[in-house]
């Protein structure tokens, strides 16, 4: 497989002692299963009656959206970006790799509004000494955007994923600002938890250990999510700044519907809240269809496992614990029989985006505590 560096804009800061380059990666012939699905996004009426269907308590048996099995080979270009310490040790050859979730793009890991710093994983990590790669995952940023029915699907996510990995760790990647990478620490937060999941199970040789967010691996509170987010077609809801999305990517309604999940009062700032609704990326309904249908075993993983809503789990998450995390992670560690260790807590003040709210530089402390120990 070709791999072509296509954009590398080089930034330097002497205060945060690390530079970072950006990259738009070609990936050829990605190949996955994927499935057809049973309906198909027009308009905000079909939204609107997907949103019912989602939601409804009995939706698992009485809406499936799913016609049968298919498959998907593609190319597309990928927006990443790497970032090192300026004065690396030997802790710059591990490399956290970081996949966001849905409706965000790479910014979640770094925001980029002033002060933002002080809320992004990616300056602690680096400022530890870590390497970080982060991107927009298929349909979101400046990454392509595939057809939101048929091809950005679960499984997709997953195998673009594994070849981003394997590309870092190849013997002298264009990718890694000759930085010689020994091995990768993989996080997620939310869906790209779910990704990251399936990618150790799936893929164990290419991680070291992985850390969740905004995850449980409980399906049972994902129709609070998509009542609450109210999803309309994003095309049509903003001409001006989606009109060239196909109508099968959709968005959270307005500001506080997007509040709703991301967010728990009082714990963080709504000026805050408010630049990661600006920079929303539409998501396809694609991904959420068939993130259930997708069957990934971890119960056979053994490499360190911090699966929580953020090290400390945001204990208001209503994605993954119905907004009250109390008693919901023992379904989580159930997934996780074998790993070593597997460190789990669910008592961090937030709701879904914890990397956003208040006091998150501890969170990120402790995330990064749990690779030092375990790599």
């Amino acid at each position: 497989m070709a791999f072509v560096l296509l954009f590398i804009p080089l930034l330097f800061s002497s205060a945060l002692a690390y530079s970072c380059q950006s990259y738009t990666i070609p990936l050829k012939n990605i190949s996955a299963p994927s499935f057809e699905l049973s309906f198909e996004i027009k308009n905000q009426w079909d939204i609107t009656d997907w949103t019912v269907n989602e939601a409804r308590r009995d939706s698992a048996t009485a809406f499936n959206g799913i016609a049968g099995p298919s498959s998907v080979v593609g190319d597309f270009d990928i927006s990443a970006r790497f970032c090192t310490p300026s004065n690396a040790t030997e802790l710059a050859q591990a490399v956290l790799v970081m996949t966001h979730g849905l409706g965000a793009d790479k910014t979640y890991w770094d925001p980029t509004f002033e002060g933002g710093d002080k809320y992004s994983l990616l300056h602690a990590a680096v400022s530890t000494g870590y390497s970080v790669f982060h991107y927009d995952r298929l349909g979101t940023g400046n990454s392509t955007k595939a057809d939101p029915h048929t091809v950005v699907q679960f499984p997709v996510q997953v195998e673009i994923l594994a070849s981003l990995t394997r590309l870092l760790l190849q013997p002298n990647s264009t990718y890694t600002m000759d930085v010689s990478i020994k091995s990768a620490v993989h996080f997620g937060h939310s869906y790209g938890s779910y990704i990251t999941a399936a990618l150790a199970s799936a893929h164990p040789e290419l991680t070291q250990a992985i850390s969740l967010s905004g995850y449980s691996g409980v399906f049972d509170f994902f129709n609070i999510l998509i009542a609450g987010w109210q999803s309309r077609v994003a095309a049509l809801l903003d001409p001006a700044r989606w009109g060239h999305l196909p109508h099968g990517y959709v968005t959270p309604v307005d500001l506080h519907a997007d509040s709703y999940l991301e967010f728990k009062a009082p714990y963080f700032d709504h000026r805050v809240a408010e630049w990661g609704f600006s920079v929303k990326s539409p998501y396809a309904v694609g991904e959420l269809a068939t993130l259930g249908q997708t069957p990934y075993d971890t119960t056979n993983f053994t490499k360190p496992v911090q699966a929580s809503l953020c090290v400390y789990q945001g204990r208001y998450d209503l994605s993954a614990c119905g907004g009250n995390c109390d008693g919901v992670l023992n379904r989580t560690a159930l997934l996780w029989p074998q790993a070593n260790p597997l460190d789990i807590s669910g008592t961090f003040p937030a709701g879904h985006s914890v990397n956003l709210h208040f006091n998150s530089s501890l969170a990120f402390a402790a995330m990064l505590d749990f690779v030092r120990k375990n790599t």
